[in-house]
Parts: structure tokens; sequence; C-alpha cells
């Protein structure tokens, strides 16, 4: 009897060692990569490499990821940085002018004349909008970089109302979701761009939205809000890529 439970003892431990034999895992088919890079922000090339199948984490100060992932996975992980970590990638900073002017055909002496640099774009303006004056109401500077939110209030702004011949003050507002370098290296992109002006004795704010590629130094007229017949508002932007 001693004998049989023993022989059983020894069968139940042989199984054991099988069942666990069974259950050690395969060889994994993972690899571990570093990817060091020149020109890209780490943070948005690790969110491609999970949508990717890959996983790790990056560190923006090292400006370096590391990378979990399977072979296949891996290769197309590679090719992705590669294209992805380029000198067109490198964060850039942006000066960006926003240029309120105002057509009008009534003369004021509450805003200044338009700038110099302006007056082929009002050349411009006045083959389509023959108004009899055009100033400039506001110019907003803005200073950003690649990705960031851009987000500037202006109260610099005045416009003459009525026979308010001083002019009363108007605010307004520049909101772009991103700035960005095309591959070109010469254009700049602009993202769900708002423009708001709160316009005295108007009521509701008046808006300009629009996205938009602008060539360096280029002046654009991104768009024109009729204020009342005889006054229209011009945005004209400018865009600079800072060395």
């Amino acid at each position: 009897m001693k004998r049989i439970v023993a022989i059983l003892m020894l069968a139940g431990l042989a199984w054991a060692a099988q069942e666990n034999k069974n259950e050690q895992p395969k060889p994994s088919s993972l690899v571990e990569k570093l990817f060091v890079l020149k020109y890209a922000d780490p943070g948005p090339v690790m969110t491609l490499v999970r949508a990717l199948g890959g996983s790790g984490n990056e560190n923006s100060q090292m400006r370096a990821i590391a990378v979990t992932a399977d072979r296949t996975a891996m290769g197309v992980i590679e090719e992705a940085v590669r294209q992805l970590d380029t000198p067109a990638a490198a964060p850039k900073n942006f000066d960006l002018t926003a240029y309120l002017i105002m057509g009008s055909d009534a003369e004021s002496a509450a805003n200044p004349a338009v700038p110099k640099e302006l007056e082929g774009v009002v050349t411009q303006l006045k083959s389509a909008f023959p108004f009899k004056t055009y100033r400039q109401m506001d110019a907003i500077e803005i200073r950003t970089r690649t990705g960031e939110r851009v987000n500037v209030d202006s109260a610099g702004g005045v416009v003459a109302t009525n026979d308010d011949t001083a002019g009363k003050p108007v605010w307004s507002n520049i909101n772009i979701r991103a700035v960005g370098l095309a591959q070109d290296g010469f254009t700049v992109r602009l993202d769900d761009m708002h423009a708001t002006i709160h316009w005295p004795d108007i009521g509701p704010a008046l808006s300009i939205n629009a996205s938009m590629d602008v060539k360096e130094g280029q002046k654009v007229v991104v768009g024109r809000i009729g204020v009342k017949h005889d006054q229209a508002l011009f945005l004209v932007l400018t865009a600079h890529v800072v060395e």
C-alpha cells in the first residue's frame, strides 16, 4: 500500500513538472530600441509610435524615446521616425503681425494712416473696395513657437463712431490653435485662426475664422467684415520665421 502511494506521489510530481514546462512562455518577439532625435519633438513622435503598435517613454530634455515593439512593427516605427526627424520638424519661433485696417467713406483722424509697408495691400483693396479712406485701426504683434496655441488680446484699437471724432476703444482677440512650418521651410501654416473684434455701438462681436498658409514675409488679406454701409474692416496678416 505504501508503495502504491509513493508511486502516485511521484506521478503527481511528474505531472506537475510537465504542466509547469508547458506553461513556460515562448521566446518573445519583442525588441527594444532607443531613438535619439535631432529635430523632432519627442512627445508627438511617441504618440505616433503608440499608434503604430509600439510602447515606451519619451524624455524631452534628452530628446530621446525608448520604444518596445514586435519586430514587424519596429521596422515600420524606424521608418516613421526617420521621416519625422528632419530639419523642418525642429521647433521654430514665429513673429506674426495682425493689422486691422478700416475702409470708410468718411474721413477720421481717430486712426493713424496705414503704414508704408501696407501701401501695396491698400492699393489692391481699393481696386475691389473703393472706400474713400483706409486707415490702421490696430496692429497686434504676436510671438509664438511651433505647435503652441496663440491667444492674444489687444485694446489698442480706436474707431470713430457717429460724430465722435475722438473715437472709442476697440478690443480685439487673436486665437490660433497652432502655428507650424511647412516642409519647404518658408511657408507658415496657421490652423484654426479666430479673430474677434468687439466694436462699440455695433452689438455682437465681429469675427473672422480661417486656416491658411502664408509665405514668409507675405502680406495676406485674411478676411473682410462689413461693419456699416460705409465701413468695412480688413484683417491683414504677415508672418516671419525667427532664426
